[in-house]
């Protein structure tokens, strides 16, 4: 898959790594998956379907910028000024050549982007479905699937009961 030209900014009041809190509802596991290389998307956010997609970013000034750029994955929605990528400070910083250029980078704050979906790769982990917190109420179940491998989407689950094996196909 060919890139996208756009731009990106970062999370200013973030630590290095992303925020704890997120539209996609990691919590503070979101600031810490992919070592800290996350990102708020805009429109690649598609009403959820997008959260834990990943997508290499790199930026385009090549007096500041490596080829390789960084690899991000999506946790939270948002969006800055024409951008379609909010990169953790991390993030940002990594699709420098070297410290002296990340710190460069960021006194820039956006930059412009090329970037394209790869696939997601979380060694010696398992895909694992998290209950989200709010989900005792009766009759309503919310749930967060972490370490997705791979780039394709999940858009429905099948969930069975184990007494009777009675199953039912939900839809993201």
């Amino acid at each position: 898959m060919g890139f996208i030209h756009s731009r990106a900014a970062y999370y200013p009041n973030s630590d290095e790594h992303g925020t704890d809190v997120g539209a996609c509802g990691f919590g503070s596991f979101g600031a810490t998956i992919n070592g800290g290389d996350v990102s708020a998307a805009s429109d690649l956010y598609r009403n959820g379907v997008g959260c834990g997609d990943c997508y290499q970013v790199r930026c385009t000034n090549s007096h500041y910028c490596s080829d390789k750029g960084v690899t991000v994955v999506i946790t939270d929605q948002g969006s800055g000024p024409n951008t379609d990528f909010i990169l953790s400070r991390r993030a940002f910083g990594r699709m420098a050549q070297t410290k002296d250029a990340a710190a460069s980078l960021l006194a820039l704050g956006v930059v412009d982007i090329e970037y394209r979906r790869v696939s997601c790769s979380y060694p010696n982990k398992n895909i694992t479905i998290k209950i989200d917190e709010n989900s005792n109420y009766p009759y309503y179940l919310a749930f967060i699937l972490w370490y997705q491998q791979g780039d394709k989407d999940i858009t429905a689950v099948q969930l069975c009961e184990t007494q009777n094996f009675v199953c039912k196909l939900c839809f993201f």
